[in-house]
């Protein structure tokens, strides 16, 4: 049975019409469009099949009841499409949002567990992020021991405004720079000669307390040739009161900044630095909370990697040594708007010291 030419043409322009209209709420929002424009979708949507079904089969009948009333024919199938369409499509918007919700308070819930009770990470993974205008330049979360992380040029190392470096045997990322640039005895593994303290010593001399955010540069020692270090930034970010302690110094994005004016002059011959480890400023002595400093340092390396002028540190490393650091700087990532996740890489490594 024969159809119309003029009615099929409004059939398939109500459809894609409809179609249409949903394709442009979806990528214009977020949160799949309002109400009102998708009523409009589904009454666009309805009229399709209403017209193709009573132009070939004029003869069928189809029975639905609305608000206490019941329609039959072509009016009772348009009124049953527009009617269930937009009540299906919002209960499933309601379950998508609940189950968003329960991820993301899923998700609270254990970023604060594992804060309470953060625990090593034993392997070394990457998450590469690339900068929005900036496809060259990268920030890079790495997770695990900084004794793993090999062939970044510049190391940092978080110190405090008296430049006294932790002794060997403590859990930090000064002890782990001071003993690994060392020069130590083959076969007992002992000091020889503490060079990276040594160097940072004489560097300052009297002339301690430094002010907050100061950046020091000193050789890598022996971290040369072990880990492939070209220098190491020393960055003033925490601040020791005698009998209480040390605390985060207040501005860390100046200190990010002075780090990285230092790093660029980093050079070995007609070798120049690239690339910079960071660990996360005065959140292990010092007690600072984790988030906040994550985000702090993220909108201070961001400023450098999306800095229109010619840079030579491109590629940036963010330290993430626990779970809870791990956590909240996914975290941090994933809500920025100017970075976006490029690659996900793992490499199985040995654990070490607490950062």
């Amino acid at each position: 049975m024969a159809a119309d030419p003029v009615v099929l043409f409004m059939a398939m322009l109500s459809l894609l019409l409809g179609l249409g209209s949903f394709a442009w709420q979806m990528w214009r929002s977020q949160d799949g469009g309002n109400e009102r424009l998708h009523t409009i979708s589904w009454l666009l949507l309805a009229l399709f099949p209403v017209i193709l079904l009573f132009s070939f089969f004029p003869q069928s009948e189809f029975s639905a009841g609305f608000m206490g009333a019941t329609m039959t024919g072509a009016a009772g199938l348009f009124v049953f499409i527009w009617w269930y369409g937009p009540r299906a499509m919002r209960t499933a918007g309601r379950l998508d949002e609940e189950k968003k919700a329960n991820a993301a308070l899923r998700k609270r819930l254990d970023t604060e567990e594992k804060i309470r009770r953060p625990r090593q990470i034993a392997e070394t993974r990457t998450y590469d992020y690339t900068v929005a205008g900036h496809p060259e330049r990268k920030i890079v979360l790495i997770t695990g021991d900084l004794r793993n992380v090999k062939d970044v040029d510049v190391w940092v190392n978080s110190e405090n405004t008296d430049m006294q470096m932790s002794r060997f045997h403590e859990r930090s990322i000064s002890a782990v720079i001071r003993y690994e640039g060392a020069r130590r005895d083959p076969l007992t593994e002992r000091v020889t000669e503490d060079c990276v303290a040594d160097e940072l010593g004489a560097q300052v001399r009297a002339n301690v307390p430094v002010e907050p955010g100061t950046a020091i540069v000193t050789a890598p020692h022996q971290l040369a040739g072990r880990n492939g270090v070209m220098g190491i930034v020393h960055a003033a970010v925490v601040h020791g009161t005698a009998g209480a302690g040390y605390r985060q110094v207040d501005n860390l994005g100046a200190c990010v900044r002075n780090v990285f004016l230092r790093a660029e002059q980093i050079e070995d011959g007609e070798r120049r630095a690239a690339s910079i480890v960071f660990p996360i400023f005065g959140t292990g002595e010092a007690g600072a909370e984790i988030e906040p400093t994550v985000r702090s340092m993220l909108a201070a390396i961001l400023a450098h990697l999306g800095d229109n002028s010619p840079q030579r540190i491109e590629t940036v490393y963010l330290l993430a040594y626990t779970d809870a650091e791990l956590a909240v700087c996914e975290k941090a990532f994933d809500e920025c708007e100017r970075i976006r996740l490029r690659t996900k890489n793992k490499a199985v490594s040995s654990g070490g010291r607490d950062s």
